[in-house]
């Protein structure tokens, strides 16, 4: 009988630690939940979407610091894969994304994306404003190319070319940045560890891109702002200081290389931001 109740309390004690285990672990899930919650709030209804559109060399993830803070600020934010195929089939696929949204958006382009999305938004009901982040913002007519060749950027100079096959039989050419010349002329402010594998991982650019004629721009109807990166050795800072001065584009300025989104993520959130709280107002 001894042997039995003994083994009775020590079963009933070891179901209560169990039952006090789960009871703990569902505390500690709750206060998880709650700490995820704050940290990440669900998207406002009142702020716009926000729509990141990467440029040549380089993709989504170029954003993601960008990304991640817009997310823990409230907004709904989506990062499209631009195929960079030629400016004309690019802008529709981003028209294409912008299309499925549910509401307002602001479109973010950077670099060669700054070109996508003043062509995307042109006539969309739901283009609320643009912002380029060290970008192309040609007029009617320009080819990024000729900007490019224009401001004194390397990218034609740098690149190094590839074949590759068209749907409809034969080859087009495309670019990527030579790996070696990646960090000095890309992302000068990064560290060489982590420019190695941005090197590796970029996108490559159909030549096509930098010779078609950019369409009617989305700027001259829509408000703009542009973030100028002083240190830009793709863009330099004067030709982007040119066409955000002929946007009328709310202009700011900061120290950082072509990949500023990445060096310095907060200027470039709040930029965005910035943008987001006018159009709300």
């Amino acid at each position: 009988m001894r042997n039995n109740t003994s083994r009775t309390r020590r079963g009933l004690r070891g179901a209560a630690l169990t039952v006090a285990a789960v009871t703990l672990g569902m505390t500690v899930s709750a206060r998880t939940a709650s700490a995820d919650s704050e940290q990440a709030p669900a998207p406002s209804g009142n702020k716009p979407a926000v729509l990141l559109v990467h440029g040549a060399f380089a993709d989504g993830s170029s954003w993601a610091k960008v990304a991640a803070q817009l997310q823990r600020d409230g907004y709904q934010v989506t990062t499209a894969a631009v195929p960079l195929r030629g400016l004309t089939y690019d802008a529709a696929y981003i028209r294409s994304v912008l299309d499925g949204l549910p509401g307002k958006t602001i479109l973010v382009g950077h670099s060669y994306g700054g070109a996508v999305i003043t062509n995307a938004a042109t006539g969309s009901p739901k283009a609320a404003g643009l912002v380029y982040v060290a970008a192309f913002s040609p007029d009617q007519g320009e080819p990024v190319g000729a900007l490019d060749a224009k401001f004194g950027g390397p990218a034609t100079k740098i690149g190094v070319p590839h074949e590759f096959p068209l749907p409809g039989g034969g080859s087009g050419q495309e670019l990527t940045i030579a790996p070696d010349k990646f960090h000095d002329n890309f992302a000068q402010d990064l560290p060489e560890s982590e420019t190695t594998v941005l090197a590796a991982a970029q996108r490559p650019i159909a030549v096509a891109s930098f010779m078609e004629p950019s369409g009617v721009p989305a700027w001259k109807s829509l408000p703009s702002w542009a973030l100028v990166a002083k240190d830009d050795r793709m863009i330099p800072a004067d030709g982007q200081r040119e066409m955000a001065k002929r946007m009328n584009a709310t202009t700011v300025e900061q120290a950082g290389s072509h990949a500023v989104a990445l060096s310095q993520p907060k200027a470039v959130t709040e930029l965005i931001e910035t943008a987001a709280g006018s159009l709300q107002g």
